[in-house]
């Protein structure tokens, strides 16, 4: 009996510890298949201003030249407002839809781009439209619709990500997906943290007394 329980002991000591690494990413491991490490080299990216690679994956920064070998010396610059976005007459189905631009510099090889935006960095992200030419060597200029909530009441944080494909993306893509690899892509750009609110109406505050 006394052996019967040690074992048992042991066996949920051992679950204990599994556990513990699991919550913290792993054991002195790299915690590569975690979605929270994806969303830290997403933050880092945003934060620092910088490239992160992580897991075959490189987040950049608005405007940081890549250090990727397809993609050496190139960059994308998301023209972020400091205000929030303004949801500006588009449409998306039902919801209504505010335009972000974003340029692209130093691609000397054909590329082709999509965009996806988050409420967060932990996703899930979800593919938007997105107007431009689907193959281009060199700057052009990209808008991408950046859908709003029309019950919204308080301004709506998001984050974009411009995914830059060598060649063309995949044939076949989720529309929404919990990480960016997810959408079979190496290089991603990603804006900073950004808020997207809608037009209010305008009330009529008169007197009713007055005449």
């Amino acid at each position: 009996m006394n052996v019967d329980m040690r074992a048992a002991r042991a066996k949920l000591a051992t679950a204990l510890m599994i556990a513990v690494c699991w919550a913290i990413a792993g054991c002195g491991g790299s915690g590569s298949s975690g979605f929270d490490s994806v969303s830290r080299a997403i933050a880092q990216a945003i934060d620092d201003e910088a490239c992160v690679a992580f897991d075959g994956q490189t987040f950049c920064a608005s405007g940081v030249e890549a250090e990727t070998t397809e993609f050496e010396g190139a960059s994308v610059v998301i023209k972020a407002p400091d205000a929030p976005l303004l949801c500006d007459g588009h449409t998306l189905g039902v919801a209504c839809a505010a335009s972000l631009d974003f340029t692209t510099e130093g691609f000397m090889r054909v590329n082709s781009l999509l965009a996806a935006v988050s409420e967060s960095e932990e996703g899930p992200w979800t593919l938007v439209p997105l107007e431009a030419t689907d193959e281009a060597i060199g700057p052009r200029r990209v808008t991408i619709l950046v859908p709003g909530q029309l019950d919204a009441t308080t301004p709506s944080p998001f984050i974009a990500a411009v995914l830059v494909y060598a060649g063309v993306p995949p044939d076949v893509l989720p529309e929404t997906a919990p990480r960016l690899a997810d959408f079979g892509v190496e290089l991603v750009y990603v804006s900073r943290r950004l808020e997207l609110v809608l037009p209010r109406p305008v009330v009529d505050v008169r007197d009713p007394t007055a005449e």
